[in-house]
């Protein structure tokens, strides 16, 4: 008989504070997990009895009738969830034949696929409702729940700003068109007034963000951002089509485009050397920035992974963490083995109070220190960068545009010089292998383009 386990996700939602409660199958050696799109408060599940515990309230107000009524659905969908997949395991052979990789998952995804069913006549006609049902039923991260929502609240807006009816009849080509033009352009009624103030000078567009706001009014917006807009939006497009809400794609006859990225930049070793080797008597907090960029240039994580290691990281001579762009996909292990000059500036730190493995600060004083440290230390070396917003080449001096992410890029620049082998390197790195992103990274300098040229000799 198989076995289910349900488990709650290490990731916390920063809105929220929910977890998602995660689901393992067991049947031999059988052995996947999947996502029930189900988020709850730590506090209210019991894990020995795998079941939300339902608090006792003395007085039940409107609020505390409305957390019971949602714990009690929740203990319902968990016992649906578990009898589907028992179901669903016996249907495709109880284990007889082989199943996909991912067939915990795919199955979840049907069974909320299934339960997207117009309530009514109306429901079916309403794009809105049928995007935030599309929202609801996305077996993905909160974050990406997210940006889908701004998409809906960016097509209200566009609704109220044309004047015409969004449904899913008029979609076409040139409503795509006309929908990105908006979009892109939004930034240009933010004007200032005489106190510095921003405000939306078009009084239609004022009155879209006063029904619909957002947290901040529209700024430049990039080229591969808007990309990455519209593909999210093409992503619900698929879905109304797979359940019945449309019968065309209007992508079919619209220019997607691409996302253009510039040539990756990065600290050659000499220069991170001469960082190391740079001290800051005037700014002493700057000494312990260096060190932790630095570090971070020998491990070659996100910075959000490194503000999260503490000493328990370390294991055996390295470093092993689980890259947290992963988690909600297919997890993994990411082990770096610590270099000398790693091991001695965790050495330098190893009697700092607390967990953490360095003392790290703010994510965004952590990028203004790293630029001042590079320019103090002398680190000007002029590089092209892509701005994002008109897609031209721009020079600048490294220091001016370096930030935490450059030091993932010391590491697998400098790396790639050496063994040219990016799937070795996507292992330390963090990257799934043959990764699109992982590509970027891959900067064919003038030596490595000489030595492969010399071998026609």
């Amino acid at each position: 008989m198989a076995t289910i386990v349900y488990t709650l996700s290490t990731k916390i939602d920063k809105t929220t504070g929910k977890q998602e409660i995660l689901v393992r199958f067991f049947h031999g050696r059988f052995n996947q997990r999947g996502k029930t799109n189900l988020w709850v408060q730590a506090q209210h599940w019991d894990q020995d009895k795998q079941t939300l515990t339902i608090p006792k309230i003395r007085v039940m107000s409107e609020e505390n009738k409305a957390i019971v009524k949602d714990l009690q659905r929740i203990n319902a969908e968990l016992k649906e969830i578990e009898q589907y997949l028992h179901q669903a395991f016996l249907d495709a052979g109880a284990g007889k034949l082989p199943l996909p990789p991912k067939w915990v998952n795919d199955k979840l995804q049907q069974r909320l696929s299934s339960q997207v069913t117009p309530e009514n006549d109306s429901d079916k006609d309403d794009l809105f409702k049928a995007f935030e049902r599309f929202v609801e039923t996305q077996n993905v991260s909160h974050d990406r729940k997210r940006q889908y929502n701004v998409i809906l609240r960016a097509l209200k807006r566009y609704e109220i700003y044309s004047g015409e009816k969004i449904a899913f009849e008029t979609l076409s080509a040139d409503f795509l068109r006309d929908f990105y033009d908006y979009y892109a352009s939004e930034h240009q009624f933010v004007k200032t007034d005489e106190e510095g103030k921003p405000y939306i000078a078009d009084p239609l567009l004022q009155q879209a963000y006063d029904a619909v706001p957002e947290c901040r009014l529209p700024k430049p917006r990039g080229g591969n951002t808007l990309y990455g807009f519209m593909s999210r939006l093409h992503t619900f497009i698929h879905w109304a089509i797979k359940n019945d809400f449309l019968t065309k794609d209007p992508f079919d006859n619209y220019e997607m485009g691409t996302s253009v990225y510039g040539t990756p930049f990065y600290l050659t070793k000499e220069e991170r050397n001469q960082l190391y080797a740079a001290t800051f008597p005037d700014n002493p907090g700057l000494n312990v920035q260096r060190d932790i960029f630095v570090f971070q240039c020998f491990i070659g994580c996100r910075v959000g992974d490194l503000m999260k290691m503490t000493r328990e990281n370390i294991i055996d001579g390295a470093i092993e963490y689980i890259p947290r762009k992963t988690k909600e996909g297919r997890p993994w292990i990411v082990r770096v083995p610590i270099t000398p000059t790693a091991q001695e500036i965790l050495d330098r730190y190893a009697d700092s109070p607390g967990k953490k493995l360095l003392p790290f600060i703010c994510e965004q004083d952590y990028n203004r220190d790293i630029k001042k440290m590079l320019r103090l230390a002398g680190i000007n070396r002029m590089v092209t960068t892509l701005n994002t917003i008109t897609r031209e080449e721009e020079k600048h001096p490294i220091w001016e545009v370096a930030s935490s992410h450059m030091a993932r890029r010391v590491l697998i620049g400098n790396l790639y010089k050496e063994i040219k082998d990016p799937n070795l390197i996507a292992k330390i790195s963090g990257h799934v292998e043959n990764s699109r992103a992982f590509a970027r990274y891959r900067d064919i300098d003038e030596e490595m383009a000489k030595e492969t040229i010399l071998k026609l000799e």
